[in-house]
């Protein structure tokens, strides 16, 4: 089960609710699985981008990130998905 923060900081709704921190966290938090195949969409969509021609600019846009996580989510797909898919022919 995952609770939306509304824009509240972890604090602030520990505070609101008279709960601990360590509860909302386990509250807010999504799922691992989920938060590992966002984060593989995000490094495919800015590797499928990037081998399509467009800019980093134009990628940084499309992924609302900075310049330096274009790159890092680039680099990562090729690091650790290509080589996944790579040994799991073999």
């Amino acid at each position: 089960m995952r609770v939306s923060r509304n824009g509240l900081t972890q604090e602030q709704l520990a505070e609101k609710f008279n709960i601990s921190i360590t509860t909302v966290k386990k509250y807010t938090a999504i799922d691992r699985e989920e938060y590992e195949s966002r984060a593989k969409e995000r490094r495919l969509k800015a590797y499928t981008m990037r081998s399509n021609g467009f800019s980093l600019d134009e990628i940084t846009f499309e992924l609302n990130c900075s310049y330096n996580a274009a790159v890092t989510l680039i680099k990562r797909y090729k690091n650790i998905d290509i080589k996944k898919y790579q040994w799991s022919d073999l």
